[in-house]
Parts: structure tokens; sequence; C-alpha cells
């Protein structure tokens, strides 16, 4: 089976001309063996998938981040899965990054787990403290595993699961947690696997993030939209750990800026997770999630060894 894909969309919202331009001219110096399509997409990595969407075709749409360098047969690993699943009960497969796995996990994770805030499940598992093991605890693997998160990094989705639902629009920006209510959306009709086989390097890009304290003020705005639109359901246990992790992670970024009071990140973090819990407490964050329509189209088209485009 041939292990390179048959439509390549890039979403590009970078500054300047500087990307385009290289994508220009791999499209006019070589022969691709695939179709091509460059689109320029305003800033926001929720909107950019949803264009994605859009102008793709093909029955199953793999997703991967810039940072993300898929390893060996890669696309003919998930391909398969889907090939195989003749029911079409499998909505989306993720994938491993050989450089996450089985390594030790951060020494904030191993208190929260020391004090039971959070439980002791296993990666790609979600539970009602609105928690995920770190990827680290991950072992490798053979074959797929049924799980509830795939790795915003590196995912693949089967086109009928998108012809029903988009990247909620309730995240902006950063998009911190988008890939986890997308996962926990398509669970609810579809089976999510994770596949051993398939494997990616994942460079974290040190760029693109936002200031600490408007990430933190995200991180905990986003948490709660999660936890409340999918554990509904939880008992008082995991209702008061969730609000006590929540406590946690101020309070350890406190002793870290009290210890190391020069990295003033762990101030304006804590002081943006507060705001955060402030603004859920008196409002519970909300979103409806619209029927899924086209909004973005193939505007021009220059062939010549694939398509470049943009944005309407």
């Amino acid at each position: 089976m041939r292990n390179i894909p048959s439509e390549v969309v890039i979403i590009d919202s970078s500054p300047g001309g500087e990307t385009e331009q290289a994508v220009l001219e791999i499209a006019n110096s070589s022969s691709l063996g695939f179709d091509l399509i460059y689109a320029r997409s305003p800033k926001g990595l929720t909107r950019q998938r949803n264009a994605g969407i859009d102008i793709s075709t093909k029955p199953i749409a793999f997703f991967l981040d810039d940072d993300a360098l898929p390893m060996g047969e890669y696309f003919a690993e998930v391909r398969q899965i889907f090939i195989d699943d003749g029911a079409e009960t499998i909505g989306a497969v993720g994938v491993c990054a050989t450089n996450e796995m089985d390594k030790r996990i951060p020494v904030r994770w191993r208190i929260r787990r020391a004090l039971r805030l959070v439980p002791r499940n296993e990666p790609f598992i979600y539970n009602d403290v609105g928690t995920s093991a770190p990827t680290g605890l991950l072992k490798p693997f053979s074959g797929i595993r049924d799980v509830d998160l795939f790795p915003g990094y590196a995912f693949t989705v089967r086109r009928s699961v998108l012809n029903s639902m988009r990247f909620s629009e309730f995240f902006a920006g950063y998009s911190y947690g988008e890939d986890v209510e997308m996962a926990l959306r398509i669970r609810q009709k579809w089976r999510v696997v994770n596949c051993g086989h398939a494997r990616v390097v994942h460079n974290v890009s040190p760029g693109g993030r936002p200031a600490a304290y408007d990430k933190g003020q995200m991180e905990m705005i986003n948490r709660y939209f999660i936890w409340n639109r999918y554990s509904s359901g939880a008992g008082w246990l995991d209702k008061v750990r969730f609000h006590l992790d929540l406590c946690f992670l101020f309070v350890i970024d406190v002793v870290w800026f009290a210890a190391r009071p020069w990295r003033r990140h762990h101030l304006s973090h804590a002081f943006g997770l507060l705001s955060g819990v402030i603004r859920c407490s008196k409002a519970v964050p909300e979103w409806p999630e619209d029927e899924p329509r086209p909004r973005y189209c193939l505007e021009e088209a220059e062939h010549s060894n694939g398509r470049t485009t943009c944005l309407e």
C-alpha cells in the first residue's frame, strides 16, 4: 500500500509570504504524486482545521501539526485501520510520538498523583476529574487500543464524522483542549483508537503560545468547559477533586515563583488560572454546536504538479 497521502492541504496563517513561496517552489520543481492545496487563513488553530476540513475531499483526513514528523509507514498503517473496519465503527485514530513515550513524568504531575488529586488512569483516557495521564506513561505497543482522546498534533478522522461535526468554535487562539473536546464528541457516536505502529516525532515548537497570564486563563476556562460538558455525571468525590486540583495548580505556581522569583511567568500563569476560575464561577462556559456547513472554499487554483489556492 502506498505510504503517501493522495492529497495534502496546507493551511497557513503565518505572517509574510515565505511559506507560500516555499510551497510554490516545491510544487513547480517536483513531481509530487499527490494534489497539493495551499490556503491562507486568519490565525486560529480551530479555524485552520475547519478550513482544511472544508477544502479537503478524501474519505479520511489526516491532521498533522507543523511540528509533527511522520515516521515509517505512518499513512499506510492508519489507512489500513479504516480499511479493516468494515462496519465503520472507528471514527478517529490517534498515534504515538516516539520521543514522548516511556518517559519520567513531570514533578507537578507526580505531586498531583501522590495527593490523589488525579486518578491513575492510562494516557488518552479521560476521567471525571477532567484530566488524562501524561503521554510519558505510554509504553510502546502493537495494534490498536480503544481510548477516549487523540493527541492534537497527529490524528486522523473519517470523513463521515466530519460531515456531521466540526471543531468547536468555542476555542480560539492557542486553542488549549480543542483536540480533547473533539475526541470526546466523536467518542459519543464512534470508537476512538490509538495505533501503536503509527508513530511521529513531535518537535514541540516554542513559538505561537500566548503570554503566561493569557495561557493560564485559557487553560482554566477551557478545562472547565470540557469537564462541564462531558463529566456532568461525575460523583461528589470527583467534583471535589476537580476543584482541589484547580487550587493546587494555582498554589504550585506561586510556590515555584517564591522559589525562583526571577521567573515571573509562574506568577503570571497563577493569576491567569485564578482569573479563569473567577470567570467560570460567575458564568459557566457554554457553547451551542451549530450544524456543520462548509464555510471555506477554493478561490483560485494554479495547476503545476499540484494546486495552490487561498481562502475566500
